[in-house]
């Protein structure tokens, strides 16, 4: 196993446990501060890119943000039930969206009962002015590159959202794919209601390709205008096609492939023109999601404990499973020249990078643990 010292090893932090939560939170924010600039570049050069993320040990919650070189760490909300996803932090920096539930959100919730649906509110880069977006729950959501409209997945219209057999979770409700203006709070739906629903906007901003399914053992890619008019199927064949991401270029469409095997389901990552042409397994099985590089020259391939870097014509570039432990949630940095993922490796799921080319891997957010993260723009 590869071994490694980050410059931040013999570090200590200097919290105590104490009775009141208010107060282990600020000593938490203070200590994480003292700690992040400790470590900071003996260079001083200026961040490119934030990170945001949400604690995960006990007693560590809120979203905090760092910068990418790990100076101006600060805790910007204290709010206990936020979850972030990779596409919380808005294209042009100024907004993030999380998932959160406060009391005000209980009547919602016990209305639309629906497992994996949560509240989705949005808030200043700097932790201002946090407002909940819609009036009911979502799974999944996206920002469009120019920030001024979310894709959203939901359940809620669905009339057997209730179904008792949804809400024990033996059946999944029938979702759609939504776009939402955040500024106007107008809403419409872009797709019919089916299983295995996610979206993503292509790079121009014009379209979105979408996975969508009549049953739960199978679902195929479109791709559809935002005004709903002209959609086109890019896939037909067997299987659960589900995730799908834009290459930069807008060529070219990746998403994962589950396919049922007599040993049971098995995954592979595909790539397809945005045409529904030419159609290419990558040959590495088990991924759960795909992403492109910023040059649109490689793809990052998601395991359930690892993650690897093969070229878009799928030879392997870089295979991080066994070289630290339980890399998850790994993530292109906006810059291109990293990789972000986190890690048991010393400790409770610190964050770590790792460039392109698998060297100078480091440890990146201190004695700060993290259970979800994203990234910002380039700055």
């Amino acid at each position: 196993m590869h071994k490694f010292r980050p410059e931040n090893s013999t570090l200590r932090s200097a919290c105590r446990e104490g009775p009141s939560v208010n107060k282990l939170q600020l000593c938490f924010a203070f200590c994480f501060a003292a700690v992040l600039a400790a470590c900071s570049s003996t260079e001083n050069e200026s961040a490119q890119y934030k990170i945001a993320l949400v604690p995960e040990l006990t007693g560590q919650h809120g979203i905090f943000t760092i910068n990418s070189d790990q100076t101006g760490g600060r805790l910007i909300i204290t709010e206990k039930t936020a979850q972030l996803r990779p596409s919380s932090w808005s294209p042009d920096g100024k907004k993030i969206a999380f998932f959160a539930t406060r009391d005000k959100d209980m009547p919602m919730l016990l209305k639309y009962r629906m497992p994996l649906h949560f509240p989705l509110y949005w808030m200043d880069a700097g932790g201002g002015k946090p407002t909940r977006l819609l009036d009911f729950p979502v799974s999944s959501f996206e920002f469009a590159r120019d920030g001024r409209q979310l894709l959203f997945v939901s359940a809620h219209e669905d009339p057997a959202h209730n179904d008792p057999d949804v809400i024990k979770g033996f059946k999944n409700p029938m979702s759609a794919v939504y776009l939402l203006s955040p500024q106007t709070g107008t809403q419409r739906r872009v797709t019919g209601f089916g299983q295995h629903c996610h979206g993503s906007f292509s790079p121009d901003g014009l379209s979105v390709a979408l996975s969508f399914g009549d049953t739960p053992q199978s679902s195929d890619l479109y791709v559809a205008t935002l005004d709903g008019k002209h959609t086109r199927r890019l896939t037909d064949s067997p299987g659960i096609k589900v995730k799908p991401v834009w290459s930069p270029d807008s060529r070219r469409i990746a998403y994962i492939c589950f396919v049922s095997q007599p040993g049971g389901m098995i995954s592979n990552a595909y790539t397809v023109n945005a045409d529904g042409s030419n159609p290419q397994k990558i040959e590495k099985a088990g991924p759960h999601e795909v992403s492109w590089s910023v040059d649109g020259k490689s793809l990052l391939l998601r395991f359930t404990t690892g993650f690897a870097l093969v070229s878009a014509e799928g030879a392997t570039l870089l295979d991080m499973e066994n070289q630290v432990i339980q890399p998850r949630d790994a993530l292109f940095t906006p810059d291109g020249k990293d990789v972000l993922f986190r890690s048991n490796h010393e400790g409770p799921s610190y964050l770590y990078a790792v460039d392109v080319k698998g060297a100078n891997l480091r440890r990146i957010s201190g004695h700060l643990s993290a259970s979800m993260f994203c990234l910002s723009p380039l700055r």
